[in-house]
């Protein structure tokens, strides 16, 4: 079995392809018309499709306009004899593998040799013993057929039908090689669907499977038969796009692409919206080679989800720069999570009647030994997609509770600490117990410490996260929700989980007093934080007269510039601290 061999299937096969179980195509040639009756007879009556032609010509005519899963081939006849004819179609890459049969009356060494030679599977003799050729056909058909569905699980993704990552790379091959004798150019298409993982994780793994082979049917429906759609795995797929006399011709086919994966997709009888990001590599200017188009094309992917998603970019050379950049930057995050090149810095949160700091919220900063100090947009996102976060979130938090202890004991007047926490942390588990390890290592009370989520910690996994913060808040430890007003289902979050505290997202904050909605905002969010007995803290306070409206509203606590911005735990110490003892 050989890649040339895999590229006979067609491109856009998917799910249980009936390809495999079609009716067997039985290729007659003979110019006895006779003789051809009785083989399209015997064929026929064990199921058989049957073509016919009176000669090797019109054999390998009649190959090429339909691939036969079975030949019989006489040896002698008119234009073109069977031996000929049997090297002309095996010089077909689709019939590498389809096998012959040499129906003759030559019955002679050298003719029998000649006919192994060209490609022939087997050798039968005139007269026919009918019985004989019935169970050789058979045998031979079974043994085509059984590799040829070996041949397409190998060279098919399981669940799509789709062409797996092998059976691409030989498609791109050709696509080269071809582009290469045409002095033309294709694209290579990198998509991945956005939010799957939301819909894989709440909706379970069938529902997931259920999606992808949708995908896939609407993908093909928007491609020309000539264009190959793969699967390469999880929510991924490649598409080349050949015969192109420019880049921008791709363009109208990949807003095809993106407009269907628009549309709602109905699974398990609920409707969900999908988008895709699609990354575009050209052949040549892009790579000359499967390897490279690939990473270009998954580099320009990247960068279309960082563009908001459901868009495409072309590659440029940039990206590459750029995703260089991010790899060092990961090695750097890496090296530095054990160098202990992490500080954690504070913020105070002040109650707005006293103007004393009753607390404070915990932020990381990288004091890298030659850029200086790095703020967190430079690093977390990063942190976050490679799962590093979780081990800085881990660190942050074990520190943090460790300074606060020490606070706490040498008598200084704070109430609580506040620590973020990542989405991916909360999703991927661990969180309970580090939490417990944490109180039982430092030996700080459950009820000084405040954990602070964003909705997109909890909207991936409802019931789970509820469970988990239930369990968290059973053991003291009291729970934020951070950036409110900034989700679309921060109110009925408010009513089903346990949330201590609501912190005011800064967007509200910047407009006030004068922004008539922005007031109308923060008073409304105000009183519903008062009517469910939550504490409102606001966020982003940098002028006196944001304070002064926040506490003629009923607003207790304020964080932001107008007291301080995040500083070392030396100077919270000898700023806040000592200022309050």
């Amino acid at each position: 079995m050989t890649n040339s061999s895999a590229a006979s299937d067609n491109n856009n096969e998917i799910g249980n392809n009936p390809k495999l179980e079609r009716t067997p195509v039985v290729l007659i040639a003979d110019d006895d018309p006779s003789i051809r009756l009785v083989l399209r007879h015997t064929m026929e009556q064990s199921g058989y499709h049957v073509i016919e032609v009176a000669n090797g010509l019109e054999a390998v005519q009649a190959t090429i306009k339909q691939i036969p899963d079975l030949i019989l081939m006489d040896a002698v006849m008119p234009e073109m004899d069977g031996f000929r004819a049997t090297e002309e179609i095996k010089k077909i890459t689709e019939c590498h593998d389809t096998p012959i049969l040499m129906a003759t009356s030559l019955d002679d060494d050298r003719s029998i040799a000649r006919a192994f030679d060209v490609g022939a599977c087997d050798y039968i003799t005139k007269p026919f013993n009918w019985s004989v050729l019935k169970h050789r056909t058979s045998r031979m058909l079974f043994a085509a057929d059984a590799e040829r569905k070996i041949r397409h699980l190998a060279y098919h993704d399981v669940l799509t039908g789709l062409p797996n990552r092998a059976l691409f790379m030989d498609r791109i091959d050709q696509a080269i090689s071809r582009a290469k004798r045409e002095n033309s150019q294709f694209a290579l298409l990198f998509l991945d669907i956005d939010h799957f993982k939301v819909i894989n994780d709440s909706m379970g793994h069938a529902a997931g499977d259920e999606l992808l082979n949708i995908v896939s049917t609407r993908l093909i429906g928007v491609l020309r038969k000539t264009d190959t759609v793969a699967r390469l795995g999880g929510d991924e797929f490649t598409i080349v796009i050949e015969g192109l006399n420019e880049a921008e011709a791709v363009v109208s086919v990949v807003k095809n692409i993106l407009a269907t994966l628009d549309s709602p997709i109905s699974v398990n009888e609920k409707e969900v919206h999908i988008g895709g990001s699609i990354g575009i590599a050209m052949y040549p200017q892009d790579g000359e080679s499967f390897g490279t188009l690939l990473k270009n094309s998954d580099i320009a992917m990247y960068r279309a989800k960082e563009l908001g998603r459901k868009t495409f970019q072309f590659y440029a050379h940039e990206m590459s720069q750029k995703a260089m950049q991010r790899l060092d930057l990961e090695s750097q995050i890496r090296s530095a999570l054990k160098s202990e090149e992490f500080i954690v810095y504070y913020q105070p949160k002040v109650d707005l009647v006293s103007g004393e700091c009753r607390g404070m919220e915990a932020l990381v900063r990288w004091q890298h030994p030659e850029k200086g100090l790095i703020t967190p947009d430079k690093f977390i996102p990063l942190a976050e997609e490679t799962g590093l976060i979780i081990q800085l979130d881990e660190w942050v938090i074990r520190t943090a509770c460790q300074q606060f202890k020490e606070w706490r004991a040498a008598g200084y007047q704070i109430n609580n600490l506040s620590v973020n926490l990542s989405a991916r942390h909360f999703k991927e588990g661990g969180l309970l117990n580090h939490c417990k390890d944490i109180i039982d290592d430092i030996k700080i009370s459950p009820e000084s410490i405040e954990i602070e989520l964003t909705e997109s910690a909890l909207v991936d996994n409802y019931v789970r996260a509820k469970e988990i913060l239930t369990e968290i808040h059973q053991m003291g430890i009291r729970i934020a929700l951070d950036d409110f007003g900034t989700g679309y289902a921060s109110m009925s979050y408010l009513k089903e989980f346990p949330f201590d505290t609501v912190k005011l997202d800064r967007s509200f904050i910047q407009g006030l007093p004068d922004n008539i909605e922005d007031a109308a905002i923060v008073k409304a969010m105000i009183q519903l934080a008062e009517a469910l007995n939550l504490n409102m803290v606001a966020e982003g306070v940098e002028t006196e007269q944001q304070k002064v409206f926040l506490l003629d509203n009923g607003c207790v606590y304020g964080q932001g510039y107008l007291w301080s911005k995040p500083v070392s735990a030396d100077e919270f110490e000898s700023v806040f601290l000592e200022k309050n003892t």
